[in-house]
């Protein structure tokens, strides 16, 4: 399977234009056909673009059903884990394969330096995004500043004050400074330009120039698309029977004129008139001029495979970890006692390749329950977890079907004391129908449509400062509302919170959740507003789409349903 992501790569776009731009300079430059090369710089720029921001994962699949016991005790000493190599654990070694190296996700500093970095990024997109816009602003502030004469062939044409003719879309602005004569070319010019509609392309290959605005080939590419419009505009008028030395004896009086600045417009003189009058004199023949663009857009395509293919990473998936499954916790205790401490509920964990839930159940009557949990991104190898924080959770199995994990308390948890060691024992186990059924349904929330209060919606936060999310999904006959509190540090995957699971009956906009004294109706079809007894105040609701952290956290416990 491949997978692509979006990454990016300026180097490697660099590097790429400055190969594509050589192949345009050698080969097609001055030797093509205008609209052949035209073609082949937008597909350069945009092969750019793809390769800077995307890259390619090959996603292997390997089997992994050694079995995890070997080389493992049936009666393990304890793990501390504030000195794994100092221990005589035979763990130890599996902790001394969490190198950083190891880690999948990215060193904390270096994700905050790339926030940094992004930021940057950002603004030079804006810069160029500003001026662009700038300068449409300007150009129609002109229109409205110029003098209307006449409209030929859907074509407006305005008599300005500015210094050189140029075209905006349908509009083509002259000078009224020029004579008949090089008015009569430079319509010709302009009208061409339209025809072909040059400034559209400019805008289009400009918002690629922006995303791409620390690539100077990139830049490089836009300039030569403006000569090539130019070029294949001359051959255009010398097509249309205008003398050739008279026309380029225009060109001369009117381009040292020409100090155009606009990014975007297409302009009756160039800076690269030296060129234009070369190009006009030569005689580019059409089959040569296809087989120039063919070989140029296959060395293209291997150039571009070729940048992606070097930096495609390879991602190995386990298909059996031993991990892979439910579980449930047969109980918890200080990793240097033998006091064992067994949870005050039915707590289970679900483990998933890349994804580790757990859900507690305090209350719990089939389809209704009330439920806390908390999970992670996690990779799991043998012997070792790695958490998303980079942080190496041993695990050892006593049997098969029974683990034991060990793991530092956190400084949320005052039962134990502060930096002690835990450890946890459970056994593999299949939850029950109902709750597998639950979770199953408020995953499929946000694609749910039989009834109009079916979907996702998000609490509206009456502080505007709420650290907590709280989501209500609801599907058929099932509410689910889950109070999700994200980490603090965003880069990390992380989550815990609570909620509840319940059975509702619907009328149209108006559900009724009699396990929790429930009322919710809805205001409008993205609007609706929830009343629970004994509440002072009522819960106000929007539709939201499924959060992608919500729901890989449902879509894990799938793993043990069946």
């Amino acid at each position: 399977m491949v997978d692509l992501n979006w990454q990016f790569h300026p180097l490697e776009g660099i590097v790429l234009a400055g190969v594509l731009f050589a192949l345009y300079y050698w080969i097609i430059r001055m030797r093509c056909q205008a609209r052949k090369a035209q073609t082949y710089i937008f597909a350069a720029v945009l092969a750019v673009s793809v390769c800077s921001f995307t890259s390619l994962t090959l996603v292997k699949e390997y089997d992994n059903n050694k079995a995890t016991n070997s080389g493992y005790s049936q009666s393990p000493q304890p793990y501390t884990a504030s000195d794994p190599a100092a221990s005589d654990s035979p763990y130890k070694e599996n902790v001394a394969l969490m190198e950083p190296s190891d880690n999948p996700w990215d060193d904390i500093l270096q994700v905050r330096s790339t926030k940094f970095l992004t930021g940057v990024y950002a603004a030079g997109v804006l810069v160029v995004v500003v001026s662009f816009v700038a300068q449409l602003l300007w150009l129609l502030r002109l229109r409205r500043r110029s003098l209307f004469e006449m409209e030929e062939d859907g074509v407006g044409v305005y008599t300005t004050q500015n210094g050189v003719p140029f075209s905006v879309f349908n509009s083509v602005f002259l000078p009224s400074s020029l004579d008949d004569k090089i008015r009569r070319y430079a319509l010709i010019h302009e009208k061409s330009h339209i025809r072909h509609h040059h400034f559209l392309k400019l805008c289009m290959l400009l918002l690629l120039v922006a995303l791409n605005w620390f690539n100077p080939f990139v830049w490089m590419f836009f300039n030569e698309m403006k000569m090539q419009q130019e070029l294949e505009v001359d051959t255009d008028v010398l097509d249309e029977g205008i003398d050739r030395r008279s026309y380029q004896m225009s060109l001369l009086e009117v381009c040292v004129q020409n100090s155009r600045w606009l990014m975007v417009q297409s302009a009756f003189g160039a800076k690269s008139l030296k060129q234009r009058i070369i190009f006009m004199n030569r005689k580019i023949n059409g089959l040569a001029s296809n087989l120039r663009l063919a070989a140029c857009i296959l060395v293209m395509g291997g150039a571009f495979a070729a940048s992606i293919a070097v930096r495609a990473n390879i991602s190995y998936i386990v298909s059996h970890h031993p991990l892979e499954g439910c579980w449930t916790m047969d109980f918890t205790r200080p990793a240097n006692t033998t006091e064992e401490l067994y949870p005050p509920f039915k707590q289970y964990a679900f483990y998933n390749h890349d994804t580790f839930f757990s859900p507690h159940f305090r209350k719990r009557d089939g389809l209704n329950f009330f439920f806390g949990f908390s999970g992670e991104e996690v990779v799991m190898r043998d012997g070792t977890l790695v958490n998303a924080h980079g942080d190496a959770l041993v695990y050892r199995f006593v049997t098969d079907d029974i683990f034991q994990c060990d793991w530092n308390k956190s400084t949320t948890d005052n039962s134990l004391a502060q930096g002690e060691v835990i450890t946890d024992q459970w056994s593999r186990a299949t939850p029950p129908a109902d709750v597998t059924r639950a979770f199953s349904l408020a995953c499929e929330a946000g694609n749910a449509n039989k009834k109009p209060l079916d979907g996702v919606w998000q609490q509206e936060p009456s502080d505007g400062n709420m650290k907590s999310q709280t989501f209500v999904l609801v599907n058929d006959n099932l509410l689910m509302a889950i109070e999700y509190a994200p980490d603090q540090d965003e880069s990390i995957y992380r989550y815990s919170g609570g909620g509840f699971s319940c059975v509702i009956t619907t009328d149209g906009k108006r559900a009724e959740a009699k396990y929790m004294n429930a009322t919710i109706v809805m205001q409008d079809n993205d609007h609706a507003v929830m009343h629970v007894e004994g509440h002072d105040k009522d819960t106000r609701l929007r539709r939201v789409t499924m959060p992608p952290y919500i729901h890989r956290m449902l879509a894990t416990t799938k793993v043990g349903g069946q």
